[in-house]
């Protein structure tokens, strides 16, 4: 894997560091714990790792801020499962719950040029 790779995992932290930050620009790990439903080390052991790869800049004990590689990156990946949600609402017919549900699983997964047919019947 190389160094901008991330797991669905990390991009989950990685969205949710972002949807913090635009909520309120200082952002701590005990927030995302919280908003995730997982453990302060949980998430520490995600934002080191994010760090190490140039998504996130985070001193000890300081809040986590989102580098410009972050920003985009969580940008793209809010974009992907948008656009995979609406498809399963809107062609589809499926319910929000069901979609969002859907779209969690598939945007890990979603090659680019399903997701653009996508797009096109939206």
């Amino acid at each position: 894997m190389d160094n901008n790779t991330i797991t669905p995992s990390l991009e989950n932290y990685l969205k949710t560091i972002y949807l913090l930050h635009k909520a309120d620009s200082s952002v701590r790990l005990i927030d995302i714990a919280e908003r995730m439903s997982v453990s302060k080390p949980s998430a520490n052991r995600a934002v080191a790792e994010l760090s190490e790869k140039g998504f996130v800049e985070h001193e000890k004990f300081g809040p986590i801020r989102l580098t410009d590689q972050g920003i985009a990156t969580a940008q793209k990946l809010l974009a992907k499962f948008d656009t995979i949600k609406r498809f399963l609402m809107n062609v589809l017919k499926l319910s929000e719950a069901l979609a969002v549900s859907e779209a969690c699983v598939l945007e890990h997964t979603i090659q680019d040029v399903t997701l653009n047919q996508m797009a096109a019947l939206i």
